[in-house]
């Protein structure tokens, strides 16, 4: 497990969301969940969604025997606004940082992911060893995103995936991201944000290496 050094997150990779960052820059260990909400309630209240402190999900069975859709992770964000978050984790915390920043956006990925959980729990009473190339897809942007935002005559650029701030946190930088073109009306995250949540993810997502960070942000 990582130990807590918040000067890690002063690496210019977070950048975009260092305001958000600087929320935690006094917390002498791993913030707690209930810290978490206070520093990121209201982007979090934006979307009905909070954090609650919780182990890695699994998913547990109704009484005929099948899975439960309630249980699992992105269900449970979507019917009851609750994201399971582990205290003491990067990527977790990574997450909530990345859901304070992009609340539309990760909420519309998180019901696309939620229709693809349900449809491969339904009448099972256990989820496939595999998953499909569509939840794979969703899942590498869910991840691994990098948008880049073209307003005019200028491109900014935008990470998106909590993989590839935890990678950076744990000083790894030679990582790729799943690019991702969009068109914004201003260059700011909100923005971004939104226009990221309105798009058709089964028509953006992609397969592949994915494209280098360095030099990017």
């Amino acid at each position: 497990m990582l130990a807590w050094e918040p000067a890690r997150l002063a690496h210019p990779r977070f950048a975009r969301i260092a305001d958000l960052i600087a929320r935690l820059a006094d917390e002498r260990d791993w913030p707690s969940i209930d810290r978490m909400n206070a520093c990121f309630g209201a982007e979090l209240a934006s979307v009905g969604v909070r954090l609650i402190e919780a182990g890695k999900t699994k998913p547990a069975l109704a009484a005929d025997g099948t899975i439960d859709p309630a249980s699992l992770y992105e269900v449970c964000i979507v019917e009851r606004g609750e994201i399971p978050t582990r205290p003491c984790n990067a990527h977790d915390l990574l997450n909530a940082v990345v859901w304070a920043a992009f609340p539309h956006a990760k909420l519309a990925l998180t019901r696309a992911l939620a229709a693809v959980q349900r449809e491969r729990a339904a009448g099972r009473a256990t989820l496939p060893n595999a998953r499909t190339p569509a939840h794979d897809q969703l899942a590498l942007l869910d991840e691994g995103a990098l948008l880049r935002a073209t307003t005019g005559d200028t491109i900014s650029t935008w990470i998106f995936g909590h993989a590839i701030y935890e990678h950076a946190y744990a000083g790894v930088f030679d990582v790729r991201g799943a690019p991702v073109d969009l068109d914004v009306p201003v260059a700011t995250r909100d923005a971004v944000d939104r226009t990221f949540a309105a798009v058709d993810f089964a028509r953006i997502a992609r397969t592949g290496a994915g494209v280098p960070l360095d030099g990017v942000c």
